[in-house]
């Protein structure tokens, strides 16, 4: 299958689906159990590898969690809280996680629009004791409780009062995930089943299709001509061996003026097979006007670069509040985050910066913000240029700050002035001038 390296969540450019958020002090055998059905239920009725997110004793003894599930948060679709006295006493839920998802809402604003998410939180409050005064109403006020409580306490699970509750969950989490679903651009990867000589494009260009938030067609084995003719763009790779399919799709294709690029493998070139030999001589004389034709000489990277590019009328809208900039730097070094802190609190009025403090973050943070800047100072001239390439590659806009040593950088500036125009470059050596650094976020305020 066209599938990604790590897990997939049912709506494209999450990690999960669901986050569960509960009180440490409420009882952990009910929230565990409670959380496993409920994923076990979104896979039955949405057909797909639904993620909820739930922390485990394990995260809380091995690792940082004070990172990891704040990230987990913003990187997930829903907001599913579990309410209780426990619950609001606790600073990490009220202040860390709540407020966590709360800044993802803008961005949900942004890119889910229209009048069916209309007052949309992403969120979903369950209270699972009885509150004073009902305070917990504070928290994303204007949702509906879905109690899983009454008089007596908490409602056993599987007892009557619990089912009758959980399914009214699972069908809200349902409806609003497969609305959330729906409404991402799809982009049409075939064949949804990839051969080993294909696997290593389909998969790479799955991954970062999947990272910028496009939806993946087809879904099914079966009609995948309805598939894609809902689709912004169709993707064919061809390999060694014969599809008849593929002419029939790329026909689709074309009658519906959907843009449709070709892709050989360097496999598809040494076929033996004749029909397929006849098949891409076929596709190579097509003349269509929507057609990219990229043969066996062009480099899987060449090939993302242009999908990229044939999907930039597909990016998504201005998002309404801050944007989010992610500083690059040397975290280890003392100074460096003390140049990091300069440039987030003199902008952060109008912009969110994120730090270097989560690998499995970064990925995401490169393709995701607004705008990547590099910070170059004590770090080694290697260091540098890994860094700078890798930004160069992903990042939509791109930004390098240097700071003193001065004498230690002139070379590699003199090089970046000559083959890197599309980098902005802010020179920070002495006293700290926040001036310098005004084009380069004068780049990410301009309407998009």
């Amino acid at each position: 299958m066209t599938k990604r390296a790590k897990g997939m969540a049912f709506v494209p450019g999450y990690d999960h689906d669901v986050f569960v958020s509960y009180a440490h002090g409420d009882d952990r055998e009910w929230v565990s159990r409670f959380a496993g059905r409920l994923e076990a239920e979104l896979k039955k009725k949405l057909g797909d590898a639904a993620d909820v997110w739930l922390d485990t004793v394990e995260l809380r003894a091995t690792q940082d969690y004070r990172k990891e599930i704040p990230a987990s948060v913003t990187n997930s679709a829903v907001f599913l809280l579990l309410p209780s006295p426990a619950y609001l006493r606790s600073q990490y839920c009220v202040e860390k996680e709540c407020q966590a998802f709360a800044d993802t809402l803008p961005l949900k604003e942004a890119r889910f629009t229209g009048d069916e998410f209309a007052n949309q939180l992403y969120a979903l409050r369950c209270p699972i004791e009885q509150i004073d005064d009902n305070i917990h109403w504070k928290l994303f006020p204007g949702l509906s409780d879905i109690p899983f409580f009454d008089t007596k306490g908490t409602f056993p699970i599987d007892d009557s009062r619990f089912n009758e509750a959980f399914s009214r969950v699972a069908q809200t989490l349902t409806d609003l995930l497969k609305r959330m679903r729906n409404r991402c651009t799809s982009v049409f990867l075939y064949p949804r089943k990839l051969d080993e000589d294909l696997q290593q494009a389909g998969e790479g260009l799955a991954n970062e299709l999947a990272d910028r938030s496009y939806r993946l067609l087809p879904e099914n084995f079966v009609g995948q001509e309805d598939e894609l003719r809902r689709a912004s763009l169709a993707v064919f790779l061809m390999g060694e061996k014969y599809d008849k399919r593929v002419k029939e799709l790329v026909e689709v294709a074309i009658q519906n003026a959907i843009p449709w690029v070709v892709w050989c493998s360097p496999a598809s070139q040494a076929t033996q097979v004749p029909e397929q030999m006849a098949l891409l001589d076929l596709l190579e004389q097509m003349d269509s006007p929507k057609k990219t034709w990229l043969n066996a000489n062009v480099p899987i990277s060449e090939l993302k670069e242009e999908v990229r590019s044939l999907l930039k009328a597909d990016i998504q809208p201005e998002v309404v509040g801050k944007r989010r900039i992610y500083l690059i730097y040397k975290s280890a070094d003392r100074t460096e985050r003390l140049n990091a802190g300069r440039i987030a609190t003199s902008f952060d009025e109008e912009f969110q910066f994120d730090h270097p403090d989560d690998p499995a973050q970064h990925t995401a943070r490169l393709l995701k913000s607004s705008g990547v800047l590099l910070l170059w100072g004590n770090a080694d001239e290697v260091w540098c240029a890994s860094q700078f390439m890798e930004v160069r590659q992903s990042a939509k806009v791109k930004g390098l700050c240097v700071f003193d040593p001065k004498e230690t950088k002139n070379s590699a500036l003199a090089q970046i002035s000559e083959k890197a125009s599309d980098f902005y470059v802010a020179e920070e050596f002495g006293k700290f001038d926040r001036s310098r650094l005004e084009r380069f976020f004068d780049q990410i305020r301009r309407p998009v």
